[in-house]
């Protein structure tokens, strides 16, 4: 029997679609698919019907390849400037030797300490366990004492946001196990341990958010998404050449992908790259993007980088431009797990394959008790108990 883990990357230009089928040998191949979207602005739901719709489409069209009766549940993702990070300490008493169920004490109570009113918590993220405040431990579990502390990173969203996207995969009777934001399962595919480990940014660049995140020592510890990607590009373009959305589109990616870089380059096109180039610096300093980049880098020490994905990393010298305003070095990624058929498929579906290879996560691990509170609405942890 075939294992195949299912996931869907909600983007505002695309709906992304990975199936993840996976081998013998444990290694797994990808398959994918996309649909243009034009229902969703900044993580927003513009029309439930008109996402309903196209959804369907692709789910189907998915289905019929692979002789699939019916997609029950998989992990949706999605990117949205109303994400909100926190970094909380938990604690709890325990006797004689940590179990489980104590660090899920330490960690409720680090999130009911940043309670707000309507919203769910979408990630948790432990970053370190202490026991009784001086032995600093990645994993407790076992460990002897009296007191675990807990410090947990969590990313929130607003209640309304979610049942708008809930109610779309109700109509279409799909269970979601997760919903999570975008970057966060893409860094599952395209960064490596070791970069994890020593520490690297990640910058997704979507058509209407860029989305960073900060890894080390194997775990988040930094996310943010800021109200600008690469539409605006496009419209400054358009308003520039006085050009229709649709011709600056085009000329943005003749300008821009990799495809022209064999060619011999026209002074037009010089002046458009350049022109791109201003912008985009114009754009990340009006939206704080370089302010918390330098930020980020005096805080954090990043031998890895920064890794570049989503729509905008296709573009040609975003890299060199992204070195003059990060001040670190930029690189595309790398298909870590060999799951794509090529470079641009692995910038494209990063975050889809990404959710879907978290999908066997959910399935490796479910218990019947975890089954029964997957009746109800619960954040993805990264600790496996």
């Amino acid at each position: 029997m075939k294992n195949f883990y299912l996931g869907l990357d909600l983007g505002h230009y695309e709906c992304k679609f990975s199936i993840l089928e996976e081998l013998p040998d444990n290694k797994f191949i990808s398959y994918n698919n996309s649909i243009k979207n034009g229902f969703l602005k900044k993580g927003e739901v513009l029309d439930v019907d008109g996402l309903t719709t196209i959804l369907e489409k692709l789910i189907f069209e998915v289905s019929e390849s692979f002789g699939i009766n019916r997609i029950e549940k998989l992990n949706v993702c999605f990117s949205t400037p109303y994400f909100q990070s926190f970094l909380q300490k938990g604690y709890t008493i325990f006797e004689k030797n940590v179990t489980e169920e104590d660090i899920r004490r330490a960690i409720r109570m680090a999130k009911t300490s940043i309670i707000l009113t309507n919203q769910e918590t979408l990630i948790e993220e432990p970053i370190k366990f202490l026991i009784d405040g001086t032995q600093e431990v990645r994993d407790p579990l076992g460990l002897s004492g009296r007191r675990l502390d807990v410090e947990v990173f969590l990313i929130n969203l607003h209640k309304s946001l979610l049942d708008k996207l809930s109610s779309v995969f109700d109509d279409l009777k799909i269970k979601v196990n997760h919903f999570l934001p975008s970057l966060y399962p893409a860094s599952k595919v395209c960064l490596s341990k070791k970069d994890k480990e020593i520490g690297v940014v990640l910058m997704d660049i979507g058509g209407q958010t860029t989305t960073i995140g900060v890894f080390s020592e194997g775990k988040l510890i930094e996310y943010k998404s800021f109200d600008i990607g690469s539409d605006f590009i496009t419209e400054e373009i358009a308003i520039h050449f006085k050009l229709d959305l649709e011709e600056a589109e085009e000329i943005k990616k003749s300008a821009l992908s990799k495809i022209e870089e064999k060619k011999k380059k026209r002074s037009k096109e010089v002046n458009i790259r350049k022109f791109i180039e201003k912008k985009l610096k114009e754009g990340f300093n009006e939206k704080k993007i370089v302010d918390y980049l330098k930020e980020i880098k005096k805080n954090y020490k990043l031998p890895g980088g920064m890794v570049v994905i989503g729509g905008g990393a296709k573009f040609l010298n975003l890299d060199n431009a992204f070195k003059n305003l990060a001040n670190m070095q930029v690189r595309y990624p790398k298909d870590e797990m060999n799951i794509f058929e090529n470079e641009e498929d692995l910038l494209k579906y990063s975050n889809s394959a990404g959710s879907a290879l978290m999908s066997k996560y959910v399935y490796e691990e479910e218990s019947l008790w975890e089954k029964i509170k997957n009746l109800f609405f619960k954040p993805f942890t990264s600790y496996s108990f």
